[in-house]
């Protein structure tokens, strides 16, 4: 076998290894996503069956506020499973298309999410007793929609550079799942603990899926990078709902 046939045979076992490895690593975004669906069903199951908030009924001053942002909420599960079936299915061109309902979508998320969160704890701050109180609460929600927001928006810089904008948006839905993973059960118990309170179950949740993308393709150097970004505001978010300084900034607000 000459020199230039030898180099030919390794550049095309490589193109068949990167192909391969490609396709698991849509399959998996696609396995992520649906297990996203399955876990807001079944988080959000008062919600979608009986019209309730998952601690009995909605606050009554703030419910369409609350719906609006349950149904956008689920709307963005379903779309990144859309988007996650269109990539695996091959075609870009309409996951491309939709990618501009979902910027959209996200910023109307970031709007109903910084307003629901203040006016549930101002109406109803009992419900947030368990999770280490309302003020406390306020400051762990309010960190999880900049944080979404702040994924989502990195993706989009980077839409048309794959290996940054899949990341970005599977981490973007990782931090909105919180709520989900929350009240799904036998995960919910780990939410009402301290300290990390509903940061547990996304922590744990993406150590999982990063575990199952290494399994399945390989590691991606910016989910890593992203994951680290969660874990630091997740820390920051708890020493900043219990200092003294946020008590005493929102104690005219919430109770």
């Amino acid at each position: 076998m000459t020199e230039t046939s030898t180099a030919a045979a390794a550049s095309s076992q490589a193109r068949i290894v990167e192909a391969g490895s490609a396709a698991s690593e849509r399959l998996f975004y696609l396995i992520a996503a649906g297990t996203m669906v399955v876990f807001t069903a079944g988080g959000f199951r008062n919600f979608y069956l009986h019209g309730r908030a998952p601690w009995g009924n909605m606050t009554s001053q703030i419910v369409p506020v609350i719906v609006a942002h349950g149904l956008a909420m689920s709307a963005w599960i379903i779309l990144f499973f859309v988007q996650s079936l269109l990539v695996w299915m091959g075609n870009r061109r309409r996951h491309m298309a939709i990618g501009t309902a979902g910027a959209v979508l996200a910023s109307v998320i970031v709007l109903l999410g910084t307003t629901v969160a203040p006016l549930s704890v101002r109406f109803r701050p009992e419900i947030y007793t368990p999770f280490g109180g309302p003020r406390f609460f306020l400051a762990l929600m309010l960190a999880e929609v900049l944080l979404f927001g702040a994924f989502v928006g990195i993706g989009l810089a980077y839409r048309r550079r794959a290996e940054i904008h899949r990341p970005m948006m599977l981490l973007a839905t990782i931090v909105i799942l919180s709520g989900a993973l929350g009240r799904f059960p036998y995960v919910e118990a780990i939410a009402a603990h301290g300290p990390l309170y509903v940061w547990g179950p996304v922590l744990l949740f993406g150590a999982l899926l990063f575990c199952l993308q290494s399994a399945m393709s390989r590691a991606n150097r910016w989910y890593l990078l992203g994951y680290a970004g969660i874990i630091i505001s997740s820390f920051l978010s708890t020493a900043v709902g219990s200092s003294a300084l946020w008590n005493q900034m929102v104690a005219r607000f919430v109770p």
